[in-house]
C-alpha cells in the first residue's frame, strides 16, 4: 500500500489505547507498572514511556512520584448530573443492515468496550434517510429505541440537525454538515480524492466521472474539491462530470447510460461507495466494456470483500484499528458524560494499487464503443 497522509505513530496508538482503557473503566485509580503495560500492549518499554509522558502532559495521569505508581486523573471531564440507564444500549442509526462487514469492523472496539460495561451495541435501519422532513419518524424511533447514545452513520442533513437541535447524545460516523455542532470520526477523503485524480491525469485522462449519492453530504463536497484540485494541476483541458445515485442499481445503470451518451464521455470513474462497485462492473460487462481498456475505475471506500477481486482493484484502505479505537473512545465518553470532549478526528486512508487504472482508450475506440453501446441500450 502507498501511504497518503502519515499514519499515527506507535507512541500515539499506544497512548490512544491507554486512554481507551481509562475511559472504559478497564484501568482505574492507578496505572500498572511499565513492564506490565509493555506486556499487555506488546510494545517496547521506550514506547510505553513516551506514551505515558504524552498522557501526563494531556492531564490523563499525575506526574510520576518516587517509588509509587502513577495515578489516573481526568480533571477536565465533569461527571454527568444524570447518568444514562446502565441497561440502555448504544444504537447505530444506519441506512444499511448490521451485517455490513466494514461497518462492523469499524465499530468492533465500541462493541467490545460496551460489552465490558454490560451494554449492547444495536443497529437500526429505518427507511428515513431520504426524507426531507424526518422529524416525526425520528421522534417515534427514539421513543421506541431508548438508547444511552446514538451513532449516526450515513446520515442526512435533516437527521443530523434533528439530533443537534434536541441535544441528544450523538456521534457522527462520517462528516458533520456545516453549521451543526456534532462530534464526528471520519475518513479523510479529500486527500484521497486528490490522489485519485492525480493517478488518472498522470495516465492521460482528461474527463473523469464522479458517482455520488443524491443526498449530497459534506464528504461528497470534499471529494469533489479534491478531484477538482487534481484536475486543475494537470496540463491541458480537464473536465469533471458528476453522476447521481439514488441508492439503487437502476439509478447507477441510468447514470452510466447518461455518461456514455456524452459526445466526449468520461474515460475514468471515481466511485464513492462500495455499493457502486458491483453494479458498475456488472453493467460494464453487460455492455462488453473492459476495465481498464475501455474505462478506468477507482473506488474510494474500502470493504472487506475487495480482496476477492481479480485483477486487483485500485482503492483506498482505512487503518480500521485506529478508526475503531477512535469511535470507541468517543462513544464511551458520550455514554459516561453526555458529551464528547475529544476533538473530532479525520483518519487518513492509504492507496492500494491495483489493475483498474490504465491509459484512456484512443478516441477512435471511444467513437466505436459509443454507437454500439447506444444501440444495445435502445434494444
Amino acid at each position: 500500500m502507498i501511504r497518503l497522509p502519515k499514519r499515527p505513530s506507535l507512541v500515539s496508538e499506544t497512548a490512544t489505547t491507554i486512554k481507551q482503557w481509562i475511559a472504559s473503566g478497564v484501568l482505574k485509580d492507578v496505572l500498572p507498572g511499565e513492564l506490565e503495560l509493555k506486556e499487555r500492549l506488546r510494545v517496547g518499554r521506550d514506547t510505553v514511556r513516551l506514551a505515558l509522558r504524552a498522557l501526563t502532559s494531556e492531564g490523563w495521569l499525575e506526574p510520576p512520584g518516587q517509588g509509587r505508581q502513577r495515578r489516573i486523573c481526568l480533571p477536565k471531564l465533569p461527571k454527568r448530573t444524570k447518568k444514562a440507564d446502565p441497561r440502555l444500549p448504544v444504537t447505530v442509526l444506519s441506512p444499511y443492515p448490521a451485517n455490513q462487514g466494514q461497518t462492523e469492523a469499524e465499530m468492533e472496539d465500541t462493541r467490545k468496550r460496551l460489552a465490558e460495561l454490560g451494554r449492547d451495541l444495536q443497529y437500526v435501519s429505518p427507511d428515513i434517510f431520504r426524507l426531507k422532513e424526518p422529524e416525526t419518524p425520528l421522534e417515534n424511533l427514539v421513543h421506541s429505541h431508548r438508547s444511552a447514545a446514538w451513532v449516526l452513520y450515513g446520515s442526512s442533513y435533516p437527521i443530523q440537525r434533528w439530533f443537534a437541535q434536541r441535544g441528544l447524545p450523538a456521534l457522527v460516523h462520517g462528516w458533520t454538515y456545516p453549521g451543526l455542532n456534532l462530534p464526528y470520526v471520519t475518513k479523510d477523503w479529500e486527500p484521497a480524492a486528490f490522489h485519485a485524480g492525480l493517478q488518472f491525469t498522470r495516465h492521460g485522462h482528461r474527463h473523469i466521472g464522479l458517482f455520488e449519492f443524491v443526498e449530497r453530504g459534506a464528504g461528497s463536497m470534499l471529494i469533489e474539491n479534491g478531484l477538482r484540485r487534481a484536475l486543475a494541476a494537470a496540463e491541458g483541458g480537464t473536465k469533471l462530470s458528476i453522476f447521481k445515485d439514488e441508492r439503487t442499481p437502476d439509478s447507477i445503470a441510468r447514470a452510466y447510460e447518461t455518461a456514455f451518451r456524452l459526445r466526449e464521455r468520461p474515460t475514468a470513474m471515481v466511485l464513492t461507495s462500495s455499493n457502486h462497485l458491483l453494479t458498475s462492473l456488472s453493467w460494464l460487462v453487460s455492455k462488453g466494456l473492459r476495465v481498464p481498456e475501455d474505462v478506468s475505475l477507482v473506488v474510494l471506500p474500502y470493504d472487506v470483500w475487495y480482496s476477492e477481486f481479480y485483477p486487483p482493484l485500485c482503492h483506498y484502505k482505512l487503518n480500521t484499528k485506529t478508526f475503531s479505537q477512535a469511535m470507541a473512545e468517543r462513544t464511551l465518553e458520550l455514554v459516561e458524560y453526555g458529551r464528547v470532549f475529544r476533538k473530532s478526528l479525520e483518519v487518513p486512508v492509504e492507496f492500494v494499487p491495483g489493475a483498474t487504472i490504465g491509459p484512456p482508450p484512443p478516441k477512435l475506440a471511444i467513437r466505436k464503443v459509443v454507437p454500439d453501446l447506444l444501440s444495445s441500450v435502445a434494444a
